[in-house]
C-alpha cells in the first residue's frame, strides 16, 4: 500500500517552490545589473520587471500551456516607451529596439496563424524582442537561435522519451514555447556586452 504524503510534506512544497522562484528572480536581476553596468539606464526597469515575471511565466506555461496577459501586457506597455527612451539616451536609433520587438512578434504571429504557437507566445516574443533589441541585432539573432534550437531539442527529447515508454508522441506533440523564449532572452542578455 503506497504511503500518503504527510501534511508536513504538503506544506514544504509551496515553500520550496517559492524559494526557487525567489532565487531565480534574484539571479536574473543580478544578470541584469551585470549587463547594464554601473550607470542606470531607463531600460533597467524593463529588465528588472522581466526578471520578476520570468519564474511565474515559466511555471504557468509548463503547468497550464498559457502565458497570462496580466503578466505580459503591462510589461509590454512599459517596455515600448522605455526602450525608445533608452535608445535615445544611448544615441542610437530609437526605433531599433521597437523594430526588433515588432520583427520578433511578426515572425511568431505568422507561426501562430499556421497553428504552431499561441498568442501568448506572440505577445511574450514581442516583449522579449524589445528587451533584447536594446543590445542590438546580434543579440536578437542569438535570442532567436537559442529559443528555437532549445525548443527543438526539447521536442526531440519529449518524442523519444514518449516512444521509449510506448507512447504515441509525434511531430505534432505540443510543448510550451514560453520557457524557451525566456531562455533565449536571458541567454542573449547574459552574452551581450
Amino acid at each position: 500500500m503506497p504511503s500518503r504524503p504527510t501534511s508536513t510534506g504538503r506544506r514544504l512544497r509551496p515553500r520550496v517552490a517559492t524559494a526557487a522562484m525567489a532565487g531565480s528572480t534574484l539571479l536574473l536581476v543580478a544578470v541584469t545589473v551585470a549587463r547594464l553596468g554601473p550607470d542606470p539606464r531607463p531600460v533597467g526597469i524593463v529588465f528588472v520587471w522581466l526578471a520578476c515575471i520570468t519564474p511565474p511565466l515559466v511555471r504557468i506555461d509548463v503547468a497550464e500551456r498559457r502565458l497570462p496577459n496580466r503578466l505580459v501586457l503591462p510589461a509590454l506597455a512599459i517596455a515600448v516607451p522605455l526602450t525608445a527612451v533608452d535608445a535615445a539616451v544611448r544615441q542610437v536609433a530609437p526605433l531599433e529596439p521597437l523594430l526588433m520587438g515588432f520583427a520578433v512578434g511578426a515572425v511568431l504571429y505568422t507561426c501562430a496563424v499556421f497553428g504552431g504557437l499561441g498568442m501568448g507566445d506572440v505577445k511574450l516574443g514581442a516583449l522579449l524582442g524589445l528587451a533584447v533589441g536594446c543590445f542590438g541585432t546580434s543579440a536578437v539573432l542569438l535570442f532567436a537561435v537559442v529559443s528555437v534550437s532549445s525548443a527543438g531539442l526539447a521536442g526531440v527529447v519529449v518524442v523519444l522519451l514518449a516512444r521509449f515508454r510506448g507512447g504515441s508522441a509525434g511531430w505534432r506533440t505540443r510543448i510550451p514555447f514560453g520557457p524557451f523564449l525566456l531562455l533565449g532572452c536571458w541567454s542573449a542578455i547574459a552574452a551581450s556586452a
